[in-house]
């Protein structure tokens, strides 16, 4: 089967995380996407870890891409990048505002090249922001800027970043939904448009109710740790007794009403403290029951913790680290981890393309190739430059 965005081309001049994290979902739906890097390489073939002395990231990173390399600071890179874009649907960066027009490659140049071009332009504070203007901005920080880093972690100790860089990957999430809309939009007018994200945007559009909770009530929500913050749902992290941490929730009534019964039989669910939600919301409730589950858990081990409270209906998860992830039966009945055959690395396993769709699925076509991989196979195939032509680029170290 054809993979749903097939027919689409997109130009990744992104470096290290959001902006092409953005073109490898697009590219996961079977974008044909060309991988724009200096001719020194992307910054994230230097990060993480490395087996052999290969980076183990890069392979999921810059899969079903085709690497080139191409610099952008001389005249004679961003002449080739007008003519990739010339023939390309979309083309994504996440430079400071400013970078792309100070290399004569800015929106206003490549529209009039090719009208019918969407630029998703990802940066940290938007490309007309007053209050950031050209200052550099990462993940981390923007998750900060977001909201989320204050709502996160304990009330008695400091915020606590996720695991991963949450801010760049969910602002290339949106950012390839963003490019999908543009592309539809276009559909209709033939025209193409800039799709402008600010770091910090996405995660705060997530979080959709602490505005109007300041706003309405005048209240700034407090960090609550595994709680949530409002207050309107039952559960916790907790730990079972042979030391592995479970995740509960239940917000929907009748889910409550399945955990009380499990954790405090008939009594506890009449128990006019947590009959309700607005009762269970009153901070003395809300540690009663809370320690009510915490017993109950803390005197089984996980297995059985899980079992019983599938059996009953409500809802609880390990928390599952790498191991227990490939073992999972839920990934493997997913086929969520798939196996891509690295020339270097050997085969890997890595998430699988996701959503999954029924008729033009996603797949993992290759990992991510070495430093200027596909040259050749874009330059004098695509653009149909001669060798000379290329080798004079080479000479004046427009290409690497």
């Amino acid at each position: 089967m054809t993979s749903a965005l097939a027919d689409l081309r997109v130009i990744d001049v992104g470096h290290v995380l959001a902006g092409p994290f953005a073109a490898t979902l697009l590219g996961d739906l079977g974008a044909d996407v060309i991988k724009i890097e200096p001719p020194e390489g992307d910054g994230l073939r230097r990060l993480g870890p490395r087996k052999d002395g290969r980076p183990i990231w890069w392979s999921v990173a810059a899969r079903n891409k085709r690497c080139v390399t191409l610099d952008l600071r001389v005249p004679e890179g961003q002449e080739v990048l007008v003519r990739l874009a010339r023939v390309a649907d979309v083309l994504i960066e996440n430079f400071r505002p400013g970078t792309m027009e100070r290399w004569n490659v800015g929106w206003e140049r490549l529209h009039r090249e090719n009208p019918r071009l969407i630029m998703l332009r990802i940066s940290g504070y938007g490309q007309q922001s007053a209050g950031g203007g050209g200052r550099p901005m990462f993940g981390r920080p923007s998750e900060a800027l977001s909201g989320l880093l204050h709502l996160t972690g304990f009330g008695d100790g400091p915020p606590l970043h996720a695991g991963f860089s949450l801010g760049d990957a969910s602002t290339g999430l949106m950012g390839a939904f963003g490019v999908l809309a543009a592309l539809h939009d276009r559909e209709r007018s033939g025209e193409g448009q800039v799709v402008d994200l600010a770091l910090f945007e996405t995660l705060f559009r997530m979080i959709e109710w602490h505005i109007p909770m300041y706003d309405q009530l005048g209240v700034v929500t407090q960090r609550a740790g595994n709680r949530f913050p409002l207050g309107l749902m039952v559960g916790n992290v907790y730990q079972s007794a042979d030391g592995k941490w479970l995740s509960t929730s239940a917000a929907a009534e009748n889910v409550v009403q399945r955990m009380l019964r499990l954790v405090g039989g008939d009594a506890l669910a009449r128990d006019p403290r947590f009959a309700t939600p607005e009762a269970r919301a009153r901070p003395e409730h809300d540690r009663a029951l809370d320690d009510v589950v915490r017993e109950w858990i803390a005197a089984r081990p996980a297995p059985e913790v899980v079992e019983t409270f599938e059996q009953a209906g409500a809802v609880i998860a390990l928390a599952h680290d790498a191991a227990d992830i490939v073992d999972s039966l839920a990934y493997k009945d997913r086929d969520a981890i798939v196996t891509v055959d690295d020339p270097y690395l050997g085969p890997v396993r890595m998430p699988a393309a996701v959503p999954r769709l029924s008729q033009s699925p996603g797949a993992v076509r290759w990992p991510g190739p070495e430093l200027g991989a596909h040259n050749e196979e874009v330059f004098c195939g695509l653009l149909a430059m001669t060798r000379d032509e290329l080798e004079a680029l080479r000479r004046v170290g427009a290409v690497g």
